[in-house]
């Protein structure tokens, strides 16, 4: 089996239709997509065409199938876009490649359904209810009774897990010499109880803590609540009692493709390793340089190795492919852009204070370049920063105090009917997230906002929730309490129903009882009775900047974190200096004046090194326009030697 030159050409008509081309000066595209007899890695730069050239290498192989024994291809992502993007790309020309016995889907999903599922299933007789890790925290926390477990002890095992040491987040199990004991985190160290500070604990506490802890969590998984880490202990468990199972797995499929390799973690990878022998076809694809895993302090499983490589990005243009050269944790001074675009990098420089004039100086740029017409350009505008949750230091909110992570992933808001509807009735965590949304909707509607120490600012889910917990935490028992019976109606179809339920618990009960006064708008949103379905531009609203100046109003500015737009092409985009440790330009200012990256002796560089990585994410995202905000204090130090470097500061 072979893919041949002309079968590339043919398949560039089906992808590009005459406007578009794999080939490119060293061969490198056509060398990826032809190669499938031998297992390899290919390390590709932001906007190297990698995923498109998959898809093409995809395709010629579905065309090829059935395979030998009836074998068929894995491809295993990290989030479903390269899925939506071969729908989008071969429409009905892909349905080959979703059936039997191929398989199209997450590292988690996959796991999920071949492994852990399967175990479950086996042992309890029962299928598991969720997994899901939020379900399975609020499960840590609103659990008050488990067998033979005092309630002393458990109230002690709360506190523990209040500490700010992300212990409920990452809370799973691990079969060790010594049995089942409680780690952080799959493939994690066996966790040490440590009393929390103001606690008064007798002696021999931290035992009774970590034996209750331990109870708790079985009584949480026992009744069909898995994390997402939960789930790779049961396919550990699977994998060790039935290790045929790994033959089972292994012969169905012949070819295994993991796209984002970068982003794979240790104990995935340590699964992939175990379930696929050596006899299958296995090609790992990705950017060591976009390795932004979501905990930011892991690193990527993505192990040094001889690759092929995809130099030349189709995205960005030769000045900011200069700038990409050195703000990378991996440096590539051959890195080359394309196209004619010469506008150099930009750096907005701000004193303290004047964050929020930031955006509007990068709308007048839009404007001045005359890079703003929406219809001459297929691709956003966007402004994004790395920290987006509400902190004292500097933020997105410290730019855009309007902005909400919560927002950002609404579907519709038009009203609560409209909101719960469209939820996915099947998912507690759905139905929970649901009503929180609709509840700060409300709170907006009705401008109620609390108190920080940057000014006054809307609630997010954050911030409601600690007021819940800690100066209402009846009323946030009742709410949880309450969204399990409406799930329960809303599979049984009774959504007009939870509605009306809904409606007068929050007019009636939750908001009288932490002293909030809703007014006419906040009331209509609850009471409206005629569906609203948002439109794409109505919800991207909530999180765009717009100018108040006349001749720029046109001119919408995105507003989102770095990790909500990987993988996306913008027009322009402006990265914003937020705090992580120090301030990010602190983290960059050498890379960011043309010096590689070296790390220092016997120093590990953590923060550093997060930071290039979220910052080659960041700025490899524009075709046109890259924009960096500076403090002024940061560039007045350096200013020289950013000019030389191609910076124009204004």
């Amino acid at each position: 089996m072979e893919i041949t030159e002309s079968d590339i050409n043919r398949v560039e008509e089906i992808f590009f239709n005459g406007s578009g081309s794999f080939q490119d000066e060293k061969g490198e595209r056509y060398s990826f997509i032809s190669c499938i007899d031998k297992s390899i890695d290919v390390e590709a730069c932001p906007g190297s065409g990698k995923t498109t050239s998959l898809l093409a290498k995809l395709y010629l192989l579905s065309e090829r199938m059935p395979f030998e024994n009836g074998k068929g291809i894995c491809v295993l992502t990290h989030t479903n876009v390269a899925i939506d993007e071969i729908k989008k790309k071969l429409g009905n020309k892909a349905n080959r490649l979703f059936q039997y016995p191929n398989f199209f889907g997450t590292i988690q999903s996959f796991v999920d359904k071949y492994l852990a599922i399967p175990y479950y299933v086996g042992k309890n007789k029962y299928r598991p209810r969720t997994i899901d890790t939020a379900i399975a925290i609020e499960r840590l926390f609103n659990t008050y009774y488990v067998r033979d477990v005092s309630k002393q002890d458990l109230k002690l095992v709360k506190a523990f897990l209040h500490q700010p040491n992300g212990i409920a987040s990452k809370l799973t199990l691990k079969r060790t010499v010594e049995g089942v004991v409680l780690v952080k985190g799959s493939g994690g160290e066996k966790i040490k109880v440590i009393k929390p500070k103001n606690q008064n604990w007798k002696d021999n506490s931290e035992a009774k803590v970590y034996d209750a802890l331990r109870s708790l969590k079985i009584d949480i998984l026992s009744n069909g609540n898995l994390s997402f880490d939960d789930a790779y202990f049961y396919a550990n468990e699977y994998l060790i009692k039935y290790p045929r199972i790994k033959q089972a797995i292994s012969s169905r499929f012949s070819h295994v493709f993991i796209d984002e390799m970068q982003d794979t973690y240790s104990h995935q990878d340590a699964i992939i390793k175990e379930i696929f022998d050596k006899h299958i076809v296995i090609q790992r694809i990705g950017d060591p340089n976009q390795a932004i895993l979501n905990d930011n302090n892991s690193e990527s499983a993505w192990e040094d190795s001889e690759r092929l490589k995809i130099t030349g990005s189709r995205r960005f243009s030769q000045p900011i492919a200069n700038v990409l050269r050195t703000v990378a944790l991996k440096g590539d001074l051959d890195l080359t852009g394309i196209g004619e675009v010469r506008i150099p990098p930009h750096i907005i420089s701000y004193q303290n204070g004047q964050e929020p004039q930031v955006l509007e100086k990068f709308v007048s740029l839009i404007h001045e370049l005359g890079i703003e017409d929406d219809y001459a350009y297929k691709h956003p505008i966007k402004a994004v920063g790395w920290v987006g949750k509400e902190k004292d230091s500097l933020t997105i909110n410290s730019y855009f105090p309007s902005y909400s992570r919560v927002m950002a992933k609404k579907k519709s808001m038009g009203n609560l009917k409209s909101a719960i509807l469209i939820c996915e009735a099947t998912n507690p965590k759905e139905v929970y997230n649901s009503v929180i949304d609709c509840c700060l909707e409300i709170l907006r509607l009705a401008r109620i906002k609390h108190d920080t120490p940057r000014g006054q600012r809307f609630y997010n889910k954050t911030s409601f929730f600690n007021l819940l917990k800690h100066q209402y935490p009846e009323s946030l028992v009742t709410l949880t309490s309450k969204v399990s019976v409406w799930n329960r109606k809303l599979v049984t179809d009774k959504s007009e129903e939870v509605i009306q339920e809904i409606r007068t618990f929050l007019k009636d009960t939750l908001f009288p009882a932490i002293n909030f006064t809703l007014n006419e708008y906040a009331f209509a949103f609850i009471d409206e009775d005629e569906l609203v379905d948002a439109t794409e531009e109505q919800l991207k609203s909530k999180n765009t900047y717009h100018s108040e100046q006349e001749d720029l109003k046109h001119i919408s500015v995105e507003v989102g974190t770095i990790h909500s737009v990987k993988g996306e092409t913008h027009r322009a985009t402006l990265y914003l200096e937020t705090f992580y440790h120090k301030s990010c330009g602190e983290h960059l200012i050498d890379q960011l004046i043309g010096k590689p990256y070296s790390q220092p002796k016997n120093k590990k560089d953590t923060y550093k090194k997060a930071c290039l990585k979220i910052a080659h994410v960041g700025m490899s995202r524009p075709t046109h326009l890259l924009c960096v905000s500076l403090n002024q204090n940061l560039i007045d130090k350096k200013y020289k030697q950013l000019e030389n470097n191609g910076w124009k500061i204004i």
